[in-house]
């Protein structure tokens, strides 16, 4: 047997499982990333004021109100993610403030991502 004439066949078999895969992976990973905004926001609404006094550190301006914006939010978001509602929409303000908070807790990792790319990735280690 050609091995040049099993390639087009193994080819068509694991797209063939790749494609039921997908759907099950997808899940997991909404599930997954759900169950963690909700813990987290959970959370900062269960101690809003230690949230705010952080937010305060760090220069944030109206630190209660923007612990409030953002706890409900991951807390909300995460919980249309797990039920699976609206998770396109809710994933551009997730997407937002997670942003907002890499800037704001460590601006140096921010500022050196293209000359030292590795303080980024290893801020948390």
């Amino acid at each position: 047997m050609n091995p040049k004439s099993l390639y087009p066949k193994l080819d068509q078999v694991l797209t063939s499982i790749a494609g039921f895969l997908q759907p099950l992976f997808l899940l997991g990973v909404r599930l997954f990333w759900g169950w963690q905004f909700f813990q987290t926001g959970m959370g900062k609404l269960k101690d809003l004021h230690k949230v705010a006094r952080f937010f305060e550190s760090l220069n944030i301006p109206f630190p209660l109100v923007n612990a409030a914006i953002a706890a409900s939010l991951e807390c909300g978001g995460g919980i249309l993610l797990i039920l699976g509602l609206c998770s396109r929409v809710i994933a551009v303000p997730l997407m937002f403030t997670m942003i907002v908070a890499l800037a704001t807790a460590d601006k140096e990792a921010v500022q050196a991502i293209f000359s030292d790319p590795d303080k980024l990735t290893s801020a948390g280690v």
